[in-house]
């Protein structure tokens, strides 16, 4: 029992960190030996719900993880959903996209169709970073309260993740006025030195970001990305406005069983609902 303690206690120290986690870390702010947390990682990578990043050092959790509850079944059906949209981002950039939700203070790649050029940027599911870092955080920030930003701020502390990487709330906050006015941000070397982005929000009819679309790319072809600026708002704005009349439809009565059909003919004659 007391591993399994451990095990979880590990995986939402995880969840709750504003950037990915190392062994050391772990140990440190869990007071537990390395060699412990070693082997609550290894079982916690094989059960599937947190991963490697890509320097092989640091975790992070995955979309399995982030979608086990009731709460963000949703989400996994949105990852399902949107993939036809991913795909027509594809093809009229040739670059990554993807589709990024907000988890605590995290940002979350839920969805990802690869691009098509010999060279592309891609890091897939379950790939996190900071929520203030980059275009995609801060489209997800736009959608939230002043308050909410304000509490963002206090609660992390921005350490720069390239020489590139905006930590300055003041300047933070101008660039996401900025994303609320274009509709969509961009940035480069920001979050990953060379990597480059482009995104925009799924926005509810009420006003609620519920994730963000983006096409990723070499920084050198950030160009080329704004190009397509336009087209990615309109297809957040399409894909926004699908799922959520998918939400809306009610759901259809259930079928009656045959038997209950003959049940009801024998007492009275007709089905129930028919007129005699």
């Amino acid at each position: 029992m007391r591993s399994v303690e451990r095990a979880f206690d590990v995986m939402f120290q995880i969840v709750q960190s504003d950037r990915p986690s190392t062994p050391s870390s772990l140990a440190h702010d869990l007071d537990l030996p390395r060699a412990t947390v070693h082997r609550m990682l290894v079982v916690l990578v094989s059960c599937g719900v947190v991963v490697r990043t890509s320097d092989g050092k640091s975790f992070v959790v995955t979309p399995k993880l982030l979608l086990a509850s009731s709460t963000n079944r949703c989400v996994a059906r949105l990852s399902e959903f949107i993939v036809t949209y991913l795909h027509r981002l594809v093809a009229l950039s040739e670059e990554t996209s993807s589709l990024h939700v907000r988890s605590g203070d995290q940002r979350i790649c839920v969805a990802e169709i690869e691009g098509s050029r010999g060279i592309r940027w891609a890091r897939g599911p379950g790939w996190g970073a900071p929520i203030w870092s980059g275009a995609v955080g801060r489209m997800l920030m736009a959608g939230e309260t002043r308050q909410e930003l304000d509490d963002i701020f206090a609660r992390n502390f921005m350490e720069p993740l390239t020489t590139n990487s905006i930590v300055e709330p003041a300047e933070i906050r101008s660039r996401i006025d900025q994303a609320r006015l274009d509709g969509w941000s961009c940035s480069s070397s920001e979050t990953v030195m060379g990597a480059a982005a482009v995104a925009a929000p799924l926005v509810t009819s009420g006003g609620r970001t519920i994730a963000v679309l983006s096409l990723y790319g070499p920084a050198e072809r950030l160009d080329h990305m704004l190009t397509f600026s336009t087209e990615l708002f309109s297809i957040a704005a399409e894909s926004a406005a699908a799922w959520q009349a998918i939400l809306t439809v009610p759901a259809a009565p259930a079928a009656r069983r045959p038997a209950e059909q003959a049940a009801s003919t024998t007492r009275h004659g007709f089905h129930q609902g028919e007129k005699q």
